[in-house]
């Protein structure tokens, strides 16, 4: 009887996500301008994670090994890397986008279905108004909180904006520094005009409507940070101005500075601080990507709201009993469901223990194809509502409780972090 109660239960949680406007709380999307610009959309160019199995068997990403040859000269290409890798999160993800937007029948692509898939990607993504069919009528989303770029705009009706800030610690760095001073028509000669500069920076993209910043300075270096005070860190700064090669040793105490800076702008700003933590890329050095290096920058700034992404994998516990003790952090499962549904639920089952609900981000897509946002959300319900499914069967959940998670991790919770108003596709 228990099994049946937890399908049903399972069932309403599920219907109850496809009824809900949903914010995708990190998002890399495409704009809706680029997309339509694209001269191929098809299933040799459309991609999400899986590229970066790619690269690790052959070397060579999509773009590389599929261009410029026939469209049967490129299934000959990938059938054989399929047979080694379609096990993965990453490629499972592909099979829920063919099957659910573009026909795909049978568990997977094959000789006989392929050409089928192509085309009917092909023809469904020329449609007027397919983007739109896709975020609004699809996903239901209310927006995407969109990495920026330095420099870049947003599509305010598909999108929120946390701009990105990596290049902030490169400044050690002459063409990055005249970049920004070009953008901002000022003189960077010491550090104080490099703070002066980030500044505005931050504050003239909070006027036009940016929530917050994000480093993924993890996929370089360590997250460890610590203060740096300002007279060290401007001797440093004042080598590198005048053409001086620092050490790393040096670098990494001037971009700690800043670091501590950013989360300065935070407060005083009201802006969230987002951090990339946990999984990388082919290579990554993962320890560096541990959020417990983070320590020092969260108790240094209380009153700063930091987002912590990606569900710290494989740092998922440590980074749920550190939220337990940090109320300034937020767990956002960014990316996560199609790096590991099973490290997802797990994840999920320990931090719903440990973490209070209003500070649980259910699901940011963390890819560039809109398409893909839709395969990674079911993704992300079906891990949902096994997890919580399974907790009032278990754990003593009550249903009410479940069912009220539902809206806070996939829709209230982002609204209050970011202060968003009725922003984005869904309206």
């Amino acid at each position: 009887m228990g099994g049946h109660m937890s399908e049903t239960l399972r069932q309403r949680l599920l219907e109850e996500m496809q009824g809900l406007k949903t914010v995708d709380c990190h998002s890399h999307t495409m704009l809706r301008r680029d997309y339509e610009q694209l001269p191929e959309r098809s299933l040799f160019t459309m991609w999400s994670y899986f590229d970066r199995e790619l690269g690790a068997m052959t070397g060579k990403g999509a773009g590389e090994l599929f261009a410029g040859i026939p469209d049967e000269e490129r299934w000959a290409r990938l059938r054989p890397l399929l047979g080694r890798a379609r096990n993965v999160s990453y490629w499972r993800h592909h099979v829920v986008v063919y099957r659910e937007l573009f026909g795909l029948e049978g568990g997977e692509l094959s000789d006989a279905n392929w050409a089928q898939v192509n085309d009917s990607i092909r023809e469904r993504t020329a449609q007027p108004g397919w983007y739109d069919h896709v975020t609004e009528e699809l996903c239901g989303l209310q927006t995407q909180v969109r990495n920026v770029p330095w420099f870049e705009d947003w599509e305010p009706e598909y999108f929120t904006c946390t701009l990105r800030m990596e290049e902030a610690l490169e400044q050690t760095n002459r063409p990055n520094r005249e970049r920004l001073e070009q953008h901002l028509n000022v003189e960077i000669g010491d550090l104080a005009s490099l703070r002066a500069a980030l500044a505005d920076l931050i504050e003239g993209y909070r006027w036009e409507g940016s929530v917050g910043i994000k480093l993924a300075h993890a996929y370089r270096r360590t997250l460890h940070s610590e203060p740096v005070p300002e007279a060290d860190a401007a001797a440093l700064f004042a080598r590198a101005v005048a053409g001086e090669e620092l050490t790393w040793p040096e670098r990494k105490a001037v971009e700690d500075h800043i670091i501590f800076f950013l989360a300065e702008c935070c407060a005083e700003m009201n802006q969230v601080f987002q951090i990339h933590t946990g999984v990388q890329g082919n290579w990554g050095w993962v320890p560096d990507s541990d959020p417990l290096h983070l320590l020092p920058l969260l108790h240094a700034f209380k009153q700063v709201k930091f987002d912590l992404f990606h569900a710290g994998y494989p740092y998922s516990r440590e980074l749920g009993m550190l939220a337990k003790h940090a109320p300034n952090v937020w767990l956002n499962m960014a990316w996560m469901y199609v790096v590991t549904m099973e490290g997802s639920r797990q994840a999920l089952k320990e931090w719903i223990d440990l973490v209070p609900g209003d500070r649980l981000l259910g699901f940011g897509s963390d890819v560039g194809w809109p398409e893909f946002i839709y395969g990674h959300l079911i993704m992300a319900r079906s891990c949902l509502a096994d997890v919580l499914a399974e907790k009032v069967e278990r754990d003593f959940l009550s249903e009410e409780g479940a069912v009220g998670l539902v809206h806070q991790m996939l829709r209230e919770n982002a609204i209050a972090l970011y202060g968003l108003r009725d922003q984005g596709v869904a309206g």
